[in-house]
């Protein structure tokens, strides 16, 4: 059954591919959906997801995966920097606005991720683990993103900024922080990047002492060593955190060449939405005036849409990973059941994470992973905001759900 499962894998990586290039409009749209396989195969593999670098340490005083996502943080700036430094102009940076919706969209999200055990990318890999409970997050997702719209582009305190400086001004407003080292003689990126490096290895030191402090968490023995160049190496056993968050780093680094772009993840759970609505009569239009968006957005296929393709893209690339890992079947039987108390925990988790996003202008992908890879401060107030409602969301959790549900 494994040997079975590994060869359809390998076909379908390369059937999927050859029918995205085949049939997607420009090589744009094919490079995206090809980086979003990459996106999945690579968290898949080292079980790498940003809901699960606070939620670990909240529930088990592991911090092994939020260390290694504040490394991540800084390889990706770091690589970033190569990129923009003579042309930041031609980019479209995710500098995002400090503000109030950032804030209580941070709280929001971290409470809400807590609750339903993944965030927005974390629900699209675990839709072939966790099928039920992935499910349900990502329609109520949907839901709270598409209520959201409306909000996030007519609302003063999310889309003004406190602070912003010269290259924040380009966009929506926010603070970019080789701005703020202008004389460093490398046009403020050196600066930005040891700022950058400081802020994750103090946070990293702080993880470290708090799981010390908690002594909740034994480290898992190491496995017998396989031969580098092997199956098992490659598919089969865990990749190590690190060489996964390199593999991430340069994705990024080749979405933000291809798209000019960062990485981001959630308004397509609301245009999916939308699309829904769609099916039972509800018009383009109408949609469009409700949310305060170009008809346009939700007209189009969802194939001439690059965000909607790398989301598709992530999926693939984790049920990929897992046939070739010969473990797909066990995993998706498994994640099928779900009991009634648990589907109202995860339904209400995805709604108030999709409102979430609205308010912060992103999710751990769009406010926290791309605006610290692009040297924006926002991702770094949103990081103390995320971490305090997963703690307060893990907190409930354990306070008033443990004893009536199953996670």
């Amino acid at each position: 059954m494994k040997n079975g499962q590994r060869i359809f894998g390998f076909f379908l990586f390369g059937f999927a591919l050859l029918l995205a290039y085949w049939k997607l409009a420009t090589v744009e749209l094919f490079y995206r959906f090809a980086i979003g396989i990459g996106f999945g195969f690579f968290l898949t593999r080292a079980s790498i997801g940003f809901a699960g670098g606070v939620n670990r340490i909240s529930r088990e005083g592991n911090a092994s995966l939020a260390k290694a996502l504040l490394v991540l943080f800084v390889l990706s700036a770091f690589f970033t920097s190569f990129l923009t430094y003579n042309s930041v102009e031609s980019y479209s940076l995710n500098i995002n606005p400090i503000n109030l919706g950032l804030i209580v969209g941070g709280l929001f999200f971290g409470f809400g991720m807590a609750l339903s055990s993944c965030c927005a990318t974390g629900s699209l890999t675990d839709l072939a683990g966790g099928f039920s409970r992935a499910g349900v997050t990502i329609f109520f997702f949907g839901m709270g993103v598409f209520l959201g719209f409306y909000t996030q582009t007519t609302a003063s305190w999310i889309r003004e900024s406190w602070v912003s400086t010269a290259t924040g001004e380009l966009g929506r407003g926010g603070v970019f922080l080789p701005d703020l080292f202008v004389y460093d003689g490398l046009k403020g990126y050196a600066g930005a990047i040891i700022l950058t490096a400081l802020f994750s290895g103090v946070l990293i030191y702080i993880a470290a002492k708090y799981e010390k402090k908690l002594d909740m968490y034994t480290p898992a023995k190491k496995a017998k060593s396989e031969k580098f160049l092997s199956y098992e190496t490659f598919f089969v056993k865990p990749w190590s955190m690190f060489w996964s968050s390199v593999g991430i780093s340069l994705l990024f680094i080749a979405l933000l060449e291809v798209s000019a772009k960062g990485w981001s993840a959630t308004t397509p759970f609301g245009v999916w939405f939308a699309k829904i609505l769609m099916l039972f009569g509800v018009s383009a239009e109408w949609i469009a005036e409700y949310t305060n968006k170009p008809v346009a957005l939700f007209s189009r296929s969802l194939l001439e849409y690059g965000v909607s393709l790398q989301n598709f893209g992530i999926i693939l690339g984790t049920i990929i990973a897992l046939l070739l890992a010969g473990s797909f079947k066990n995993k998706f039987t498994s994640g099928l059941k779900i009991t009634p108390k648990a589907f109202f925990i995860y339904a209400f988790g995805g709604f108030i994470m999709g409102i979430g996003t609205r308010l912060s202008n992103g999710c751990n992908v769009g406010a926290l992973f791309t605006p610290i890879s692009e040297f924006s401060l926002s991702g770094w107030f949103y990081l103390v905001f995320v971490v305090i409602g997963g703690f307060s969301g893990n907190w409930f959790l354990k306070r008033y759900i443990s004893k009536t549900c199953s996670f």
